[in-house]
Parts: structure tokens; sequence; C-alpha cells
């Protein structure tokens, strides 16, 4: 949802340089040797990267609540919109709790509600008016901007988690790798502005 759309950017940029997509390892132990560059999610504030990776920051450590506009209509302040149907990622349905804390939101004591394993599934679910959904604002920026998804509460969190661009320390870089490591980077900045 962030990094698909802007490669054809990144193919124009570089046409000599071919990406390939290798697949992820749910249990991986940071040893592969056929993979230049990984971007990997940060699953806790408290989680250390192993010794022999490279770690840099990219994207996804600020969560906001978005819903189709339709949805939105009528909310006046984080109460309100936590009392709609409420959407989250059944990784983390603290989400919700973080997000209305930071808001200052009372989310309702024993809250319910509609848990989905893929933030793709979850995205849709909010673009089809199910609920609100709290997800990373760069997963939803090309939703924002066309007016699928809107912020009704001003007001974000952030959970420590995020997007991270990692390689191995012990392989060197290459003109190929440098350029794509330069460039993701770039579009993380961007997003970030």
């Amino acid at each position: 949802l962030w990094l698909l759309p802007r490669l054809e950017d990144f193919r124009q940029r570089y046409p000599a340089i071919d990406i390939e997509w290798r697949q992820y390892h749910h249990d991986e132990n940071f040893s592969r040797t056929d993979v230049d560059l990984w971007l990997a999610l940060k699953t806790g504030p408290r989680q250390r990267w192993p010794r022999q990776v490279a770690a840099q920051y990219l994207v996804g450590r600020e969560i906001v609540a978005v819903c189709a506009p339709a949805l939105a209509r009528g909310v006046r302040g984080a109460d309100a919109l936590l009392a709609r149907p409420l959407l989250y990622h059944s990784n983390y349905r603290d989400n919700w709790a973080l997000w209305a804390e930071a808001v200052g939101g009372r989310l309702p004591e024993g809250w319910r509600g509609t848990g989905f394993d893929l933030v793709m599934n979850l995205i849709e679910a909010a673009r089809a008016g199910m609920g609100v959904a709290v997800v990373q604002r760069c997963m939803v920026q090309a939703d924002l901007a066309a007016g699928r998804l809107v912020v009704p509460v001003a007001g974000s969190a952030t959970t420590g988690r995020g997007y991270y661009l990692c390689r191995l320390r012990s392989v060197p870089g290459s003109p190929a790798v440098d350029a794509f490591a330069h460039w993701v980077r770039e579009q993380a900045a961007q997003a970030a502005a």
C-alpha cells in the first residue's frame, strides 16, 4: 500500500536496475544471503534488531483514525467517533487504546469491533463504510488525498513500531543496492513531509 504505488518512479529513474521480490518468512532469522535489502516491520517499541542487521526507520509509526466520508458526518470529537463501529488489525487491537489516549478520548469499556489480519482488508472495510479504522497514516495517504477516507478527528498516536530498511552488515553494498536504498529513504522523507 505504501511502496508499490511508488515503484514506477524508481523504474523510470533507474531503468537499468531490476528488482526481484522474495517471499517473506514469518520466523525470519535475518541470515538470508539471497536478499540485498528488505523492509521489515518492527513489531514493538522495545524490539531490538539482531547485531548483524543494519536497520533504518522509514515510515509507519504514526496511526490515525479514518473512515468513509459518510460515516464521519455528525462526528464531534473523539468520544463520538469511538461510539461508531470500530475496525482493528487483529495483531494490534491495542492501537485503539493508544489513539484514544493520545487524542483525549475514552474507549468504551468492553468495546468490541471487527478485526482483520491484513491491513489491506482493514482499509477496504473502512472504505466500504463498515466502521472506523485506526491505521498507519502512510498506508492511507492515497485514500485521504482521493477523498475515499477522511480523518474525522484530528490527532494521531505513535506506536513505536514502523517499517525499517534493513540489510546485513556483512554484505557489501553495490551501486544498484545503494541506489534503491537512497530512493526508498527519499520516498519516506517525502511521505513524512
